[in-house]
């Protein structure tokens, strides 16, 4: 969720949400450099330790000491990732169509739908016996570079109404993905000290699992990320899209246009000229093709399977694709050799009102278009207030935010600086470390320069006042 303020100076950023943003910018050339987005976030646990983002160099460790449960019986979430942005380039070319090149990569754990006591009993290491039925699951562990060709078009601007329109067209390269469903699970747990060594009877199982290169989320750093975007180490291929558009009403238009030396018409692209801003766009259509160094395994359909003690504790990143195969007792079941990864496919909606002077204030929703045992990668649905002061050099925004599928309320701060723009939208992860369900941060640094220099609408000139000669008739 990389800064939900909507600015009119977001550049790059702003075409992550809606790619018709690019055309009528307040920039005329952007060169991003880098920009980086981290979150850990989960609705089922608050984090009561000593690691926070104001102590980092505390040990973050998710013992079950630390770990406070919610109350209630919805389904949890659970979404750890990161998002790197860079090198990217934003060109106007004219008063209508602006095109832009950029380059990202992702990657992210994540869980949906886990059923509460099924989550309760993996924290706690299936030391509580019992018989629990109906567990679901879904979870997905992503990684994928992407190649970005956005165009955006203004197509109507006439009196107070003007529209743009966007597209990115996107080449995906797929680093590695892997998926564990189930729809329906009845697992038994073994009460403590029994004398059999099977920790966890699994009565019925319908569900799925798959992976092509696991090995992609051992050490993800900079060097890793940019093989990938040279299509390196990249099992898997696809392609994706976003579209979007952009309604200004703007009721002073005219105030922003002028004519050049030459006598041509000019529209002022240095100024933010509406009184509010409509946009909609779906973004992250597409998915990831997997052919190479997969193995899918997509109608699991089993029962009474036990599973030791041995199989259930020290499963990682490093061995979950063995281990979850030896549990499973795969060599029984049928086997696929590739499947597809969604991207993060989202409808994005926002209002942004010019409330006066540089204060703005915007309303958005991101709502997840993705099934809820979709494979591959998610958006959690959220909504946003922000307030903002906006100005070229100095942007300050304070989002409050109901986030991971509305569920959370959280409130953040954004600041620009020129080039330079960090913030979080999590702000709870500072200073409320005993009411922890996540953090966030994110920082961007580019080069640009602006569109044309602002252009001040000249006063009227004054009419000389005429003296008028009378002459006086004489009777």
């Amino acid at each position: 969720m990389f800064n939900p303020s909507h600015s009119n100076f977001a550049g790059l950023g702003g075409a992550i949400w809606n790619p018709a943003t690019i055309a009528d910018n307040r920039y005329s050339v952007q060169l991003e450099l880098l920009a980086v987005d981290g979150h850990a976030t989960n609705t089922a646990y608050r984090y009561t330790g000593p690691w926070s983002l104001k102590s980092p160099s505390e040990d973050f460790e998710l013992e079950s000491r630390y770990l406070q449960q919610r109350t209630g019986d919805r389904p949890n979430l659970v979404s750890v990732g990161v998002n790197a942005r860079g090198p990217g380039l934003l060109l106007r070319l004219n008063s209508k169509h602006s095109i832009a090149v950029s380059t990202r990569v992702r990657a992210a754990l994540q869980g949906n739908n886990v059923s509460q006591e099924l989550i309760r009993n993996a924290v706690d290491e299936f030391e509580n016996g019992g018989r629990f039925t109906d567990n679901k699951l879904n979870l997905n562990m992503n990684a994928f570079a992407e190649w970005n060709l956005t165009y955006g078009r203004v197509v109507f601007d006439e009196g107070p109404h003007f529209l743009k329109t966007g597209i990115t067209v996107k080449r995906l390269m797929g680093a590695g993905s892997a998926y564990l469903q189930a729809k329906s699970m009845d697992l038994e747990v073994a009460a403590p000290n029994a004398a059999s060594d099977t920790t966890v009877r699994i009565r019925n199982l319908d569900g799925a699992f798959g992976y092509s290169n696991p090995r992609a989320f051992d050490d993800l750093d900079t060097e890793e990320g940019g093989r990938w975007l040279r299509g390196q180490n990249t099992p898997g291929s696809g392609w994706g899209a976003d579209i979007g558009f952009v309604y200004e009403y703007r009721p002073d238009g005219d105030r922003y246009r002028y004519r050049d030396a030459k006598g041509a018409e000019k529209v002022d692209h240095g100024r933010n000229k509406y009184r509010y801003r409509l946009a909609v766009a779906i973004t992250d259509i597409g998915g990831i093709r997997y052919r190479d160094q997969t193995v899918a395994y997509n109608e699991i359909k089993t029962a009474n399977l036990g599973v030791s003690n041995d199989e259930v504790n020290g499963i990682d990143l490093d061995n979950f694709d063995e281990r979850i195969e030896r549990i499973l007792r795969a060599q029984d079941l049928s086997k696929d050799t590739k499947f597809v990864a969604g991207l993060a496919t989202a409808l994005n909606v926002d209002f942004d009102y010019h409330v006066g002077g540089k204060i703005y204030a915007n309303a958005a929703v991101s709502q997840s278009l993705r099934g809820r045992y979709a494979i591959g990668m998610r958006q959690l649905s959220y909504a946003a207030f922000t307030p903002r002061l906006e100005t070229r050099w100095l942007e300050i925004a304070a989002p409050v935010s109901l986030v991971n599928n509305y569920q959370m309320l959280a409130y953040g701060l954004m600041l620009r600086l020129g080039p330079l723009t960090v913030g979080s939208n999590n702000l709870q992860a500072l200073f409320e470390k005993s009411n922890l369900y996540g953090a966030n941060a994110y920082a961007e640094l580019s080069l640009f320069t602006w569109a044309n220099k602002r252009y001040k609408t000249p006063k009227k000139a004054k009419t000389p006042t005429q003296k008028v000669k009378t002459t006086q008739k004489t009777s």
